[in-house]
C-alpha cells in the first residue's frame, strides 16, 4: 500500500540576502544565490545562481556558474552559463562555456595532483628549474 520513498540528496541553499565567510563542508548539493567568501567542499554539485558570488576555493563533483566565481575549483565538470563569469584556476575533466559566458584564468587537467585538494592536502607547486630561463622559473613559482 505505501511504498518506500527513495532517499533524496541533501540540498543546502544560500539565499540572495545571505553572506557567508569561512570554510563550508556540505554532504550533498549546494545552491548559492548569495555571497560566499571561503572554501566550499561538497560531496555533490554546486550551482552559483546569477545573483551568487563565490570567492575562494571549491571542491565538488560538478559546478554550474551563472553568477561570479573567483578563485580555484576542483571538479569533474565546470559549466559557465551565458551570464556566468569564472576568474581563476580550474582543475577539471570537462569544461563547458556557453555563449557570452566568461572564463578568465587557466585550466589544468584533473589529475592525481588536483585530487589532493579533495583529501584536504595542500597543493604544492612542482615547478622544476628552467635552466635556459631562470627568471621565468622565479616568476612562475612566486
Amino acid at each position: 500500500m505505501f511504498s518506500k520513498k527513495s532517499p533524496t540528496s541533501n540540498l543546502s541553499f544560500i539565499a540572495n540576502d545571505c553572506e557567508l565567510s569561512g570554510n563550508i563542508k556540505v554532504n550533498g548539493d549546494v545552491l548559492i544565490a548569495g555571497k560566499v567568501d571561503g572554501e566550499i567542499r561538497a560531496s555533490g554539485n554546486i550551482t552559483v545562481e546569477a545573483t551568487g558570488v563565490v570567492t575562494g576555493g571549491v571542491v565538488c563533483v560538478e559546478a554550474t556558474v551563472s553568477g561570479l566565481m573567483t578563485g580555484h575549483i576542483n571538479c569533474e565538470k565546470l559549466t559557465i552559463t551565458n551570464t556566468g563569469t569564472f576568474d581563476g584556476e580550474v582543475y577539471s575533466k570537462r569544461m563547458e562555456i556557453l555563449d557570452n559566458g566568461q572564463f578568465l584564468g587557466y585550466r589544468k587537467a584533473y589529475d592525481k595532483q588536483s585530487k589532493a585538494l579533495e583529501n584536504n592536502e595542500k597543493l604544492v607547486s612542482t615547478v622544476e628549474t628552467d635552466k635556459e630561463n631562470p627568471q621565468l622559473t622565479a616568476a612562475v613559482s612566486a
